[in-house]
């Protein structure tokens, strides 16, 4: 039986960019809005709720979740993020979030604040 290596190489080649592509092509939306309520939850997650609608985020409440080991967030993550929030909430800055919207949770990723 002869394997014909170019063929072999392909097949490799398009699973690995099926694997890239499947994990690149996330449901994240970012979304600019001011700090309404900053809701820190007892197991060391919080909730963000912004003054400004957010269409993207399919649940009623318009709350957008930070939560380790959701949406790639580690401990230090959360923790520099709940940090960078409440400095946007105190100053009145408008926050830049990415988050996911596969889930109605709209789970935080990463942010941003422009001065």
């Amino acid at each position: 039986m002869k394997i014909n290596k170019k063929a072999g190489l392909v097949k490799i080649g398009i699973l690995i960019l099926s694997l890239i592509s499947s994990y690149a092509v996330a449901d994240e939306v970012w979304f600019t809005g001011s700090i309404k309520k900053l809701y820190p939850l007892g197991y060391g997650a919080f909730v963000v709720i912004f003054k400004e609608q957010n269409a993207a985020c399919k649940n009623e409440v318009q709350y957008h979740y930070a939560v380790v080991n959701q949406n790639r967030v580690t401990k230090e993550g959360i923790q520099i993020m709940y940090s960078t929030l409440l400095m946007a909430a105190t100053t009145g800055k408008k926050v830049n979030i990415a988050f996911d919207t596969s889930s109605t949770r709209c789970y935080i990723n990463r942010l941003s604040v422009a001065f």
